[in-house]
């Protein structure tokens, strides 16, 4: 963390000698929250900037482009696009680095931090912006980005943890880990994160709460009936096959300055803004402007409902090879977020990757879990050398990761896929496919 820390404050300077700057960054919570950082720190040091928040990088988005530019939550895997920017550039990501950028370059990665599961792009960015004036305020929001990316806190999120409730910017306090506020019936039938037998049904989720005999607002439940319910829901997704089960029940992060206090369901928010094309209102939001609270809370709505109907999809219509379970689709409109539920709650045991024809490009998303991950699945490597076999492009991290390819491909793709899965997740089994060395 010292040798980061001493990184981010060089990076810091450099940027504040700057007189005006371009922001690049995704159009995920990670990728917004990180925008969001960055700005508040450019408006409070007085540097004009110009923000804008893109599905991916590539030629297009480089394109006239010219620096001072800084990139957040992407760039480090590609150093041939950077490299065509004049001027001076700044990437804060925290994907697994390919090939060198010659500029200045912040990832956890090349300090030994895994940026899958330990820091994300927008805790990159706030160890940058903490050197660049009173702005620890803002860690909630690096807290925001991590939980978008599915990151625990641990590691150098947990630091980031310990200073954003040490300032004040956020409280923390044991509770059920729901992505909403209000009465426990409504938000259990709205919610899709944990995803239940019952989630849309409110006549069952009535029957199971009465059944516990619980009622109240989901944010205030304590003691007894806070044990009866976080046990109940542990057990339901048990019986899913879930490795969430665990994650019912924990830390519950409030933010005390964003226009959101509850963490997770900011994070909904701002996955739905960029899910809609409207990335812009998310970013507001990151900058405090209660004024989009409605129409994101609007695109929330209708994000959500998006989802449940792919996963109904995603139940009925996937297919599954010997190392990967897939679903294709045409305009899909939550494929990332349907493949990391998918993983999360239903399908536990193989790799699970989404196809989505869209925009004349086939979009990928794939998602694994720790237990895949401990097999030796790198979905980083699996998707960069499938797709580039097939004419696309991937990456990403190990346990997610996306790519690109062009229509046609995608059965070619699929085979390269599960042949180089194959090769991950059973290296060192025997014929039968069980572990060498299992005396079980």
């Amino acid at each position: 963390m010292k040798r980061l820390d001493r990184a981010a404050e060089a990076i810091a300077r450099s940027i504040l000698h700057c007189e005006q700057m371009r922001v690049i960054s995704h159009n995920d919570a990670d990728g917004i929250t990180s925008a969001g950082l960055i700005c508040h720190a450019l408006l409070r040091a007085g540097i004009p900037f110009q923000a804008t928040l893109v599905n991916r990088l590539d030629s297009s988005v480089i394109e006239g482009l010219t620096g001072p530019v800084v990139f957040c939550d992407m760039g480090s895997g590609k150093p041939e696009l950077i490299s065509l920017v004049p001027g001076e550039c700044f990437v804060l990501d925290h994907h697994r680095p390919v090939g060198s950028l010659d500029c200045m370059h912040h990832n956890p990665h090349l300090f030994g931090i895994d940026g899958a599961f330990e820091l994300s792009a927008s805790g990159t960015v706030y160890s940058v912006v903490r050197h660049m004036g009173d702005n620890a305020d803002l860690a909630g929001l690096a807290l925001v980005g991590a939980m978008g990316d599915r990151q625990a806190m641990i590691g150098a999120n947990r630091s980031i943890l310990e200073e954003a409730v040490a300032s004040g910017a956020v409280q923390v306090r044991p509770g059920l880990k729901l992505p909403g506020d209000g009465p426990v019936e409504e938000v259990l039938t709205r919610s899709i994160e944990p995803l239940l037998d019952f989630t849309g049904d409110r006549e069952k989720v009535g029957e199971f709460l009465d059944a516990l005999r619980i009622s109240g607002n989901a944010e205030s439940l304590e003691g007894d009936e806070l044990t009866r319910l976080a046990t109940a829901l542990t057990l339901k997704l048990i019986m899913q096959g879930s490795f969430a089960a665990d994650s019912i029940l924990g830390e519950v992060i409030r933010l005390r300055h964003e226009v959101v206090e509850n963490s997770l369901h900011m994070v909904q928010l701002l996955n739905a803004c960029g899910n809609r094309d409207l990335p812009g209102i998310g970013l507001t939001l990151c900058l405090r402007d209660r004024g989009s609270l409605m129409e994101a809370e609007r695109l929330g709505d209708e994000y959500r409902e998006h989802i449940l109907r792919e996963i109904s999809l995603l139940r009925e219509q996937s297919r599954q090879m010997k190392n990967l379970r897939y679903l294709k689709r045409m305009n899909m409109e939550a494929g990332a977020i349907v493949s990391g539920l998918g993983i999360r709650y239903l399908y536990t045991d193989l790799p699970l990757v989404t196809l989505n024809h869209k925009d004349d490009m086939i979009k990928i998303s794939a998602r694994g879990n720790k237990p895949l991950i401990a097999r030796g699945l790198d979905l980083s490597v699996a998707l960069r050398e499938a797709a580039n076999a097939v004419g696309g492009n991937g990456g990403g991290h190990t346990i997610a990761s996306g790519a690109s390819i062009p229509p046609g491909r995608e059965d070619e793709f699929l085979a390269l896929l599960d042949r180089i899965l194959d090769e991950q997740l059973n290296r060192g089994a025997d014929a039968s496919g069980r572990p060498v060395g299992d005396d079980a």
